[in-house]
């Protein structure tokens, strides 16, 4: 089995491409928590859901009927959430109330929905993180999703070390054959790699372990500095001393390669792009080379599709033929 640990505020680029299309039929996506919160007291586990949502064949998930009925009786919630996360919610708050654990929860949301591959929690444990900037007090969630910049002057993580990872979810990061770890911001594997039970996981991994790196933006920058971490690939690495085997670098920042080196782990620099559109749908071979993945068979209405539009594009824009008068 391999197994993919991934977090963000959005689904990474790059994992997006790889849960559309690859077979994960022996592929196990870990969702990590650090972005959870709550409405009224329901808890919405954001990275969880966001990939269960984007691997299911539900249609309409984007809708947010819930969230503008709320707002009219004044309950004020920053943070956008869909119909379709407010009643994977309130199914997996029922089933706990029934003493069923997460991950038989999961496992059956993932039966319903005919998922191909396992996605499941981190932990059940509550992580957080609050960004302290010159207007206030925000969550990491807001932070990332405001449209504004921060006067950054702190960043505080709540539960680090409290936080216990399922026992399902350390026996499946020691026994994959390949462990790779993604992220859409570097803020959000501090709380991975910092909790003490993952870490050991990740050590102890039987296979090969690989960290992807996409270049810093400002706001992961702003909030690396304040936690005295430099804001580099280098700085991300260090993390991950001994810990890892292969450590992904996009080839901007090529430059930290050998430094990067001295730290005993192998580095390979690629295309990691900001956006799905940029991948066109296809993994770059040295990152497909370290987890093994097979792309999905096309159907034939597809493939047939795929053909026209490719001899539409090598034929190029055609004249309508004009229309003979009619006597």
């Amino acid at each position: 089995m391999k197994t993919i640990i991934y977090t963000g505020v959005d689904i990474p680029p790059l994992l997006r491409i790889i849960m559309k299309a690859y077979s994960l039929g022996d592929v196990n996506i870990i969702a990590n928590n650090i972005y959870d919160y709550y409405i009224l007291g329901l808890r919405i586990l954001h990275e969880t859901d966001n990939a269960i949502l984007l691997s299911s064949k539900l249609k309409g998930t984007d809708s947010y009927i819930y969230q503008d009925i709320l707002k009219k009786f004044g309950v004020k919630n920053n943070i956008p959430t869909t119909d379709a996360k407010i009643a994977i919610s309130i199914f997996r708050e029922q089933r706990l109330k029934k003493e069923q654990n997460f991950i038989s929860i999961y496992r059956e949301l993932s039966k319903a929905l005919e998922l191909k591959t396992n996605i499941l929690p981190l932990t059940d444990g509550k992580i957080s993180a609050i960004v302290k900037t010159g207007e206030g007090e925000i969550s990491l969630l807001e932070y990332f999703l405001a449209k504004k910049g921060f006067n950054v002057k702190k960043v505080e993580f709540e539960g680090l070390g409290k936080v216990k990872p399922f026992d399902q979810i350390q026996s499946l990061a020691k026994s994959s054959e390949s462990l790779m770890i993604i992220a859409n911001d570097p803020l959000s594997i501090i709380p991975i790699i910092k909790n003490d039970y993952i870490k050991e996981s990740v050590k102890k991994c039987e296979g090969h372990v690989s960290v992807l790196s996409p270049p810093i933006t400002s706001k992961s920058a702003a909030l690396l500095q304040t936690l005295n971490v430099e804001p580099t690939p280098l700085g991300i690495a260090k993390m991950f001393e001994e810990c890892i085997d292969t450590f992904v670098i996009d080839h901007s920042d090529e430059d930290f390669r050998s430094q990067i080196e001295l730290l005993k782990m192998e580095v390979i620099a690629t295309e990691l792009h900001a956006t799905e559109a940029e991948y066109e749908g296809v993994i770059p071979k040295p990152i497909l080379d370290l987890i093994q993945l097979e792309a999905k068979k096309p159907s034939v209405v597809t493939g047939l599709m795929k053909s026209v539009q490719k001899i539409k594009k090598a034929i190029g824009p055609q004249e309508k033929p004009k229309e003979e008068n009619q006597l």
